[in-house]
């Protein structure tokens, strides 16, 4: 057993399983990110091989989900109707997928062109929903609010969420079904749509956690049709070790990431999930591979960003400065009843001044 790739493992399980229990995504993504990162930096031997990547993250997948579904169960009960509609629609859907991709074997370019459109406006969202993010930074501090408000919000009812969002669930669970048989990419539109459903107040955060994780559980499941095949049941064989490493510091991550998921609010927790939309998305187009669209889209992101927080902290530092203008001239409630008191009492001196000259 190589421990260099044991400690690679270890990395990658520990980072994901904190990041899947504290937001509810990411998982997968940070685990594929520090695995791919260790074999082209060479860091360890024995990693080379993408279906040993696809096993160990459906082995990783399989033992986050479990745990965090039986963690939400209770609450998933609760809200069975929104899950049928987000789960069953997957079904057929990744039939649909799975079969044109069969049909479409041939035609791996068209396969990968879709792929590159759909992480192209997936990243295209994130940006923008990072840039109205910004923008809302801005707005509360012009308006002195604070930025991160502890919310006491009632529960989701599930009948009143299933009337209000029942349409959109079954497309979104239909959709994402299809993209996780076509090309094994669930996630990115859940994200998209629990994010504008978190924007906009639709649901909690708890509810948005809670469904999700459920959802991921279905696709886990689907997920380990997967290793049925003749390849990745050799490859399995091969690297059984390095599999039984995952469940123990996924475990320990899982609950760290638990903990601090409860001093999220709705907020925070859309911040995370655009983040990590925005890392899966150029991931997917080829960053840790070098590829020239993947290196341009990170150049075009990084370079908006950096614009984007100048303009930020630019319009946080005039407010800033019209605020220490402004302040000198500004009357304080105590102040402005002390000056109204001491010209009462002045008016009143003078009254009794006058009246004594008279005398």
């Amino acid at each position: 057993m190589d421990a260099s790739a044991v400690a690679v493992i270890v990395v990658a399980s520990i980072l994901g399983a904190f990041c899947r229990a504290a937001t509810g995504f990411g998982g997968s993504i940070l685990f594929i990110l520090v695995y791919s990162l260790a074999n082209q930096l060479h860091l360890a031997s024995g990693l080379e091989s993408a279906v040993l990547m696809v096993v160990l993250g459906t082995v990783f997948e399989f033992s986050t989900s479990t745990v965090l579904f039986l963690a939400v169960a209770r609450r998933a009960y609760t809200l069975w109707r929104n899950l049928l509609l987000l789960s069953v629609p997957g079904l057929p859907g990744t039939a649909l997928g799975l079969y044109i991709l069969v049909q479409t074997g041939e035609n791996k370019s068209i396969l990968e062109m879709v792929k590159t459109c759909l992480n192209l406006t997936f990243a295209l969202v994130a940006l923008f929903k990072i840039t109205m993010e910004f923008r809302a930074y801005a707005k509360a501090r012009r308006a002195n609010e604070a930025l991160h408000i502890t919310e006491v919000l009632d529960e989701d009812v599930d009948t009143e969420l299933c009337r209000k969002m029942g349409l959109q669930f079954t497309l979104v669970g239909f959709s994402c079904g299809f993209l996780n048989g076509l090309m094994g990419l669930p996630g990115p539109l859940m994200m998209v749509h629990f994010a504008q459903a978190l924007s906009n107040k639709k649901m909690t955060a708890n509810t948005c956690y809670t469904l999700t994780q459920a959802f991921f559980m279905l696709t886990t499941v689907m997920r380990l049709s997967s290793l049925t095949s003749p390849e990745v049941r050799e490859e399995l064989a091969a690297h059984w070790h390095l599999a039984l490493v995952i469940p123990a510091p996924s475990l320990v991550a899982l609950g760290c990431g638990w903990e601090v998921r409860k001093r999220f609010n709705t907020t925070l927790l859309l911040r995370c999930v655009i983040a990590l939309l925005l890392l899966s998305s150029l991931m997917g187009l080829g960053i840790l591979e070098s590829s020239a669209l993947g290196l341009w889209a990170l150049g075009v992101t990084l370079f908006w960003l950096l614009l984007t927080v100048s303009v930020s902290l630019s319009t946080c530092a005039c407010l800033k400065r019209q605020a220490g203008q402004e302040a000198p001239r500004d009357l304080s409630p105590n102040s402005a009843m002390e000056s109204e008191t001491f010209g009462r009492r002045r008016t009143a001196s003078l009254s009794a001044s006058g009246a004594d000259a008279r005398v």
